[in-house]
C-alpha cells in the first residue's frame, strides 16, 4: 500500500500573518490524480521523486524532483502522477496575510506556479517538518520558518523588503516625534541609502520623507489639540518643534488656521478627525 500520512496544525491563537493547517507526505500510486478541485488557502507540494503535471487555468506545467507546485487559493487545479514514474511528494497548506507576498518573494504566481529548488534546502525543510509528525504548534512554526527562509522569501535577493523598510521609517518617525528628524536619521537607523529611501517612499506613499514626516507630526498635533488639555506650546514640544512661531507657521500653511483657532473649532463645531 502507497505511504501517505497527514497531520493537523492545532492552536488556541488566532495567527494572522503567516501559519500553516495542515502538511504531510504520500507515495502516490501509478497515474494518482486529484481535482480538478479549489481549496481556500496556499498549498506547497514539493516532488521527492518521480515527476507529473498540474493543470490550472493558465495551462499545464510538468513538475519533477527538486521542484514545488503552488496551488493559490480558490484556483481550481488538477495535478496527477506519472504513470511510470509516480510522485513522492511532500506538501503544506498555510495561509495569512504575508502569504501571497512569500509567494512573489520567491517569483511564483498563477501564471508561473511551479518554482525549482536549486540548493535541496526547501526540500529539506519541509521534509524535515513532515517527518516531526504532529507537534506543538511553537515548534512548528519554528520549522515552517525554516520552510518558508528555503523558499528564498526573506532573502535579499528574492524577498522585497520595501513594504517592511517603510514600516520602520513609521516606527522611527512615532518613537521619536517629540525630536526634529532627518530623512538621514531613518536612513541610518534602518541601513539603507537615503536616496533609495526616497524612492521607496514615492513608490509606495505617493510622496517625499519629509511630507510623510509632516504629515504624521501634524496629525499627531491635532490629537494632543483635539484629545487633551495640554497649551499649544507643550504640543509643539512633542511633535518636535522647539520654536513654538514656526510650529504655528507650519500649521496654519497645512490647516488655513492656527492651532488655537483649530482647538476652538474643534470643540464648537465637534468637528471630526479623520486618522
Amino acid at each position: 500500500m502507497a505511504m501517505f500520512n497527514n497531520y493537523y496544525a492545532y492552536t488556541n491563537l488566532t495567527p494572522t500573518d503567516i501559519y500553516p493547517i495542515q502538511y504531510g507526505e504520500q507515495e502516490c500510486r501509478p497515474s494518482y490524480s486529484f481535482g480538478p478541485c479549489a481549496r481556500s488557502n496556499f498549498l506547497i507540494h514539493y516532488v521527492y521523486e518521480g515527476k507529473g503535471i498540474l493543470q490550472t487555468e493558465k495551462g499545464v506545467f510538468n513538475v519533477g524532483k527538486g521542484q514545488m507546485f503552488l496551488i493559490f487559493p480558490y484556483q481550481s487545479a488538477y495535478y496527477k502522477a506519472d504513470a511510470d514514474e509516480p510522485w513522492l511528494y511532500r506538501w503544506i497548506e498555510f495561509n495569512g496575510s504575508m502569504a501571497e507576498h512569500i509567494a512573489a518573494g520567491a517569483s511564483i504566481d498563477e501564471n508561473n506556479p511551479v518554482f525549482t529548488d536549486t540548493d535541496n534546502q526547501l526540500g529539506e525543510s519541509l521534509e524535515v517538518l513532515v517527518k516531526g509528525g504532529e507537534m506543538s504548534f511553537g515548534l512548528l512554526m519554528q520549522k515552517f520558518w525554516a520552510v518558508l527562509s528555503a523558499l528564498k522569501a526573506f532573502e535579499a535577493d528574492a524577498y522585497d523588503k520595501s513594504p517592511v523598510h517603510i514600516k520602520k521609517a513609521e516606527n522611527y518617525i512615532k518613537i521619536n516625534m517629540h525630536k526634529k528628524i532627518t530623512v538621514t536619521d531613518i536612513a541610518e537607523y534602518i541601513g539603507i541609502d537615503r536616496s533609495y529611501l526616497s524612492r521607496l517612499f514615492a513608490k509606495y506613499c505617493q510622496k517625499s520623507p519629509q511630507e510623510y514626516i509632516l504629515s504624521l507630526k501634524m496629525n499627531t498635533a491635532l490629537r494632543y489639540l483635539a484629545d487633551t488639555n495640554m497649551s499649544v506650546s507643550e504640543v509643539a514640544q512633542s511633535v518636535g518643534y522647539s520654536d513654538i512661531r514656526i510650529f504655528y507657521k507650519v500649521f496654519k500653511k497645512r490647516f488655513n488656521c492656527s492651532p488655537s483657532q483649530w482647538r476652538t473649532k474643534q470643540k464648537n463645531d465637534k468637528y471630526i478627525i479623520s486618522w
